[in-house]
């Protein structure tokens, strides 16, 4: 999908490539957590997004989904401010550095306990968490045909050599691991004219209502 291109104040490769790998890692810990009492989580992760709409979704999806009460605890709707700040922001946007390396901090951390199943997010911090192994591959949560009934929204990212300064497009890609949910009107109103699509966290438990979730945004 072909995106404005804009001036970036860059984070850090160095910074990037850590978190990033650290992903993977702390993953590897994750499916030992047994907490049945986790409230169902979806996190929505972008430099902008409105809460006021955000608590509105939220609303919205738990009365088209109850399931989502489990054990008598509701599901969170969490907005994380993350990514690379840029200098020529569009008005709300917020500029500061340290929030979106903050966001990238705590993702890694919530997913690490446990706590996160799915990520509603724009794509430039989908591609990175996705080259850092966050998502879990949709072949494992859809049959071939479901797949193929949304083809041309799915998602899969280039991923990088990392090994200069400036990380550089290996010819290859990550599993299709999203789904594009642009033209849904409820999300556009949390994410403004930014392109997003939906995600699953690799280590959720909650295989069916994450189904659940994303036949309601589709």
């Amino acid at each position: 999908m072909n995106r404005k291109r804009r001036r970036k104040w860059c984070l850090p490769i160095a910074v990037t490539i850590v978190i990033t790998s650290c992903l993977g890692l702390c993953l590897l810990g994750c499916f030992s957590n047994n907490n049945e009492n986790t409230p169902f989580q979806i996190a929505f992760t972008s430099l902008y997004v409105n809460e006021n709409a955000l608590s509105d979704f939220g609303a919205y999806l738990l009365e088209e989904i109850p399931e989502l009460n489990i054990n008598g605890k509701p599901p969170l709707f969490t907005p994380m401010i993350m990514g690379e700040v840029r200098n020529d922001i569009e008005s709300g946007i917020l500029n500061d550095p340290m929030m979106g390396i903050g966001g990238m901090m705590r993702i890694t951390a919530s997913v690490a306990a446990g706590e996160i199943d799915m990520v509603i997010s724009d794509l430039e911090n989908a591609a990175r968490n996705a080259r850092g192994g966050l998502f879990l591959p949709l072949d494992e949560i859809f049959t071939d045909g479901e797949l193929a009934a949304f083809d041309d929204r799915l998602l899969s990212f280039d991923l990088l050599n990392t090994d200069g300064y400036e990380a550089t497009p290996t010819g290859e890609k990550t599993p299709l691991c999203g789904i594009a949910i642009t033209s849904n009107e409820e999300l556009r109103n949390i994410f403004a004219n930014q392109e997003i699509g939906v995600f699953v966290i690799a280590n959720t438990k909650n295989i069916e209502l994450v189904r659940k979730v994303i036949t309601a945004l589709l």
